[in-house]
This record gives structure tokens, sequence and C-alpha cells, in this order.
């Protein structure tokens, strides 16, 4: 059986995660950034590749213009799912911290009555 919390135990790891969320918000600001920079990367490059490709028509320069960004594209799709997961991991952070309070809100009550 575990032992109840206490609300200093509680305290303490409401300050963790604020100190936590903290780090997760500079992270997904850095994340965005890299995104943002990654598709406008990808965006330029495709656009070039499709002005420089011979085709006869606008699906052959399309093929071609996809075929030369690939690398491109796929550093904007990883860039786009490290921002995913940062922006899960604040939600997750945030319900954790809803959910000490919760708890702390509770043992304060008990406290008091």
């Amino acid at each position: 059986m575990t032992e109840p919390l206490t609300q200093v135990f509680i305290e303490s790891e409401i300050a963790r995660l604020c100190a936590y969320a903290e780090n997760v918000t500079q992270q997904l600001a850095k994340r965005a950034r890299e995104s943002a920079q990654a598709d406008a990367d990808y965006k330029k490059a495709h656009a070039q590749a499709f002005l420089m490709a011979q085709g006869k028509t606008v699906g052959d320069r399309e093929a071609v213009a996809s075929l030369e960004t690939a690398d491109e594209y796929e550093r904007r799709k990883i860039a786009e799912a490290l921002l995913m997961a940062a922006t899960e991991a604040g939600r997750n952070v945030r319900a954790q911290l809803d959910s000490l309070r919760s708890l702390n809100a509770n043992q304060r009550a008990l406290i008091t009555n």
C-alpha cells in the first residue's frame, strides 16, 4: 500500500513541473522556428525545381520538382513531427499540473476541515 501524498510533496511536484514546463515551452519555440524554416526551405526549393524542370505538362514538372526536393520535404516533415511532439509534451505537462492542483486543493480541504 502506498503512503498518502503530503501537501509538501504535492507542492514540490508542482514546482518541479512548473520548471519543466518552462523548458518545454522553450523547446516548443525552438521546434516551431525549425519547422517554419524547414517549410520555407522546402517551398523555395520546390518552386525553383518546378521552374527549372523540363517537362511537357504541369504534372511532369511537378513530378520532377518533387523528386528533386525529396530531402527538403523529408526535413520539413521531420521538423513538423518534432513540433507536434513538443506541443503534446506541453499539453501533457499542463494536464499533470492540473491534476496536482486538484490534489493540492483536496489536501488543503482535508487540513482545514
